[in-house]
C-alpha cells in the first residue's frame, strides 16, 4: 500500500528535485533584458517574466506550468517562487530566487497532465 508522504515525495522528486532552481539576476540586467519593466517597482506580471527568463536559461528546464500569484510571488511547476530583493555578484542590487512552498494540488494537477 503507497501512502500519502510516499506520493508527495516522488512526486516532488519528479517536479522538483531533479532541477536546480537557484538563480539571480542584477537589477542592471533586468532594465536590459526587459526595457518595460522597472525593478524598483516589479508587477505581478513581471515576476513571472523574470522568472521563467531565468528559468529557461538553465538547461533542462521544462514548463509544465506556471500562473501569477500576487504581486511578489508566482507559480511555476506546481512550486511558489519569490525574487527576494539581494546584493548579488560584485555587490550589485539584484534579485536571488527563493523558493516559498509547493502545492500538492498543483503537482497533482500537473502529474495527471503528463499522464493523460
Amino acid at each position: 500500500m503507497i501512502d500519502s508522504t510516499s506520493i508527495r515525495k516522488s512526486m516532488s522528486q519528479q517536479i522538483h528535485e531533479d532541477f536546480d532552481y537557484s538563480a539571480s539576476i542584477s537589477t542592471m540586467e533586468i532594465r536590459e533584458n526587459f526595457p518595460s519593466i522597472d525593478p524598483e517597482c516589479l508587477a505581478e506580471s513581471d515576476v513571472l517574466e523574470i522568472l521563467l527568463y531565468l528559468f529557461n536559461q538553465k538547461p533542462g528546464f521544462i514548463d509544465r506550468g506556471h500562473e501569477l500569484n500576487n504581486r511578489g510571488t508566482a507559480w511555476v511547476n506546481a512550486y511558489l517562487f519569490r525574487l527576494k530583493s539581494a546584493t548579488i555578484e560584485n555587490g550589485m542590487d539584484g534579485f536571488v530566487v527563493e523558493t516559498v512552498g509547493s502545492s500538492m494540488d498543483k503537482m497533482a494537477e500537473l502529474r495527471s497532465l503528463e499522464l493523460g
